[in-house]
């Protein structure tokens, strides 16, 4: 793999973690305004206080742990693609998914919030095609934007890792690149 691929993945990797180690500083100093605590303390109109509720909304008392994504460049990089992503910890989810013309994909998941409508970040593989109609396979990093409800969109590189007939067909002049730009867009619903 080239040294580009190894730099991306280094730099998804920070971004994440930084964008997690804010989020921990801004729930620590957001805490005593939310929960009226004051040096550790509570103070008596705040002691039985709810906490407020998280975004995701709930249906029947249960928070939902698994989304279904339908878009363009998804389920492996097919034209009009569908993933099923299932939390399997607070943060942690897998994805698998397929689309038209032959493309399977999946991916491991890290939330940056404890809810299956939270952005993400992710180390995805992408198979487009089989036999004869194979393009390429790609396996690489790729933060996912999810907003409260219904839109998401993913950016990303990935690896190269092999290149079908149809490859060569469609790039004449670019058939060596090792690392290619990953995209999608598209909706998703909670389950």
């Amino acid at each position: 793999m080239s040294k580009f691929f190894y730099l991306l993945i280094i730099a998804t990797t920070f971004m994440g973690l930084s964008n997690i180690m804010f989020a921990q500083v801004y729930q620590k100093d957001l805490r005593p305004t939310v929960f009226g605590q004051q040096n550790g303390t509570v103070s008596d109109e705040t002691q039985n206080a709810q906490p407020p509720a998280d975004e995701t909304k709930t249906t029947q008392g249960r928070q939902e742990r698994a989304a279904i994504n339908l878009g363009v460049l998804m389920g492996g990089g097919g034209l009009i693609g569908t993933d099923l992503e299932l939390l399997v910890t607070k943060q942690f989810g897998l994805q698998i998914g397929a689309g038209l013309l032959g493309s399977v994909g999946g991916g491991i998941n890290y939330h940056f919030k404890p809810y299956i409508n939270s952005s993400f970040v992710s180390v995805q593989y992408w198979h487009q095609g089989f036999a004869e109609n194979h393009y390429a396979s790609y396996l690489g990093p790729m933060y996912v934007f999810r907003s409260k409800k219904i839109f998401q969109a993913g950016i990303g590189f990935g690896s190269v890792l092999s290149k079908g007939e149809k490859w060569y067909e469609v790039n004449t002049k670019n058939s060596d690149v090792p690392v290619i730009l990953l995209y999608n867009i598209g909706l998703y619903i909670p389950l």
